[in-house]
């Protein structure tokens, strides 16, 4: 059911002007006044090229913008017709905005569009960020397809990557993901997906924790496999973005890892009993990698996962880590920086160890995150160091390796879990 404590009056008033849709795109702004034009033209083409005999709309959920996003949207929708001429559709586009807050919360975005799907009745629904500089038609369309046409209820995209971006998402959210909750999506967090009127539906009547309203999407993707809903891949292409100086890499640790670690702990009776991973149905490219001339040179990453280590070893780490994760990882952190490796098999075990720890709350959740960013840093430092001339295709292999290796561990996890110390 749709809260409607969430939606304005005017809101309200909108929605009822549009009656019922089938699709519905939305865009979560903040100061995006350079792009927003571009991205609400890209959707409306993609409506009137591939949806033209079904029922649309476009939502904007704005978090306080300062700048002139919020008055380009409102010149936009005092336009009867498409920005631009030229193309027909046998409905209208309608077009909806709203406020829900004086600062960015894609959490707080994400829950007025649950409400605001549930009243339209919408079949199929796709979030899409406005910073995003390469979107084009095809991207909403190849977001909506699925959940519109094939009764997908999530839909993940695939974009294509150079080597050394996305690192994250390789060594730590993907495998791990893919390890515990036994479904292979690649991009679970990400600024573009698609989804399910029903989907919105489950999520819109559920709290969402603050640990994952940063990320609601991988929330949402843990959701649809846990109901036992069908989800799906579909390839983008290459994605650019506006420069930002976007958020640091103790808060992105924060978002994404504390959102997984969330997850697993809210969604333990699913996955705890299960074993093996399954692939999902993915359209179009299976993920494509891209070479790169030379990896970022993480000149201070080792300094920093040393020292960090030896700070946090007594004090911290050692209410988190198991005595044989700990004193390995002090035997590398003792290594010279030319001959240093972090191996997969302890990486593995440090993440499990971490999740372990924060499903047990060892010591303030918010710190068991905070710990984990030296650790992390030393593995970006070996890893870029042991693929440095590597080939896309030696990078995908080593991504498999890992992926397996998480998998073989999964016991250790469930032990870890089950402990209570």
């Amino acid at each position: 059911m749709a809260d409607e404590s969430l939606l304005s009056e005017d809101l309200l008033r909108q929605l009822m002007s549009v009656g019922e849709a089938d699709l519905l795109v939305a865009i979560p702004t903040y100061n995006n006044a350079g792009t927003i034009a571009q991205a609400i033209q890209s959707i409306e083409d993609s409506y009137q090229q591939n949806f033209v005999r079904d029922r649309v709309a476009i939502l904007n959920v704005d978090g306080g913008s300062s700048d002139q996003t919020q008055q380009i949207i409102a010149s936009l929708n005092g336009k009867k017709d498409s920005i631009r001429r030229g193309i027909t559709s046998l409905r209208t586009v309608h077009r909806i905005t709203t406020q829900y807050g004086r600062s960015p919360s894609q959490g707080s975005a994400l829950k007025v569009v649950f409400s605001a799907a549930d009243l339209l009745r919408v079949k199929a629904c796709a979030v899409v960020s406005p910073a995003t500089t390469s979107l084009d038609p095809a991207w909403a369309a190849n977001l909506l397809r699925p959940a519109y046409r094939q009764d997908f209820a999530f839909v993940a995209p695939l974009y294509s990557r150079s080597k050394f971006q996305g690192l994250l998402a390789r060594n730590l959210l993907y495998p791990m993901s893919r390890a515990v909750f036994g479904v292979r999506i690649r991009e679970m967090y990400a600024d573009e997906w698609g989804f399910s009127g029903r989907l919105a539906s489950e999520c819109g009547s559920q709290p969402m924790d603050e640990a994952v309203r940063a990320r609601p999407e991988a929330w949402m993707a843990v959701n649809a496999i846990c109901n036992g809903m069908k989800c799906s891949q579909s390839y983008l292409g290459p994605r650019t973005t506006v420069p930002s100086g976007g958020p640091d890499i103790v808060e992105t640790i924060r978002q994404t890892v504390g959102n997984l670690f969330y997850c697993c702990d809210a969604f333990q009776d699913h996955w705890l009993d299960r074993n093996g991973t399954e692939s999902v149905q993915t359209f179009g490219s299976d993920h494509e990698l891209t070479p790169e001339d030379a990896p970022p040179r993480p000149d201070k990453s080792f300094e920093l996962f040393r020292n960090g280590f030896q700070t946090l070893q007594d004090a911290v780490l050692k209410s988190i880590l198991a005595k044989d994760t700990l004193a390995q990882l002090k035997q590398i952190a003792a290594m010279d920086i030319d001959k240093f490796d972090f191996p997969s098999e302890l990486w593995v075990r440090v993440l499990y160890d971490f999740a372990a720890a924060y499903h047990r709350t060892a010591i303030s959740r918010d710190h068991i995150l905070q710990a984990l960013v030296p650790l992390y840093r030393g593995q970006l430092f070996s890893f870029l160091a042991d693929h440095a001339q590597s080939t896309p295709e030696e990078m995908e292999a080593d991504t498999e390796a890992l992926c397996l290796e998480f998998e073989r561990q999964k016991p250790y996890l469930i032990e870890r879990w089950k402990a209570k110390s």
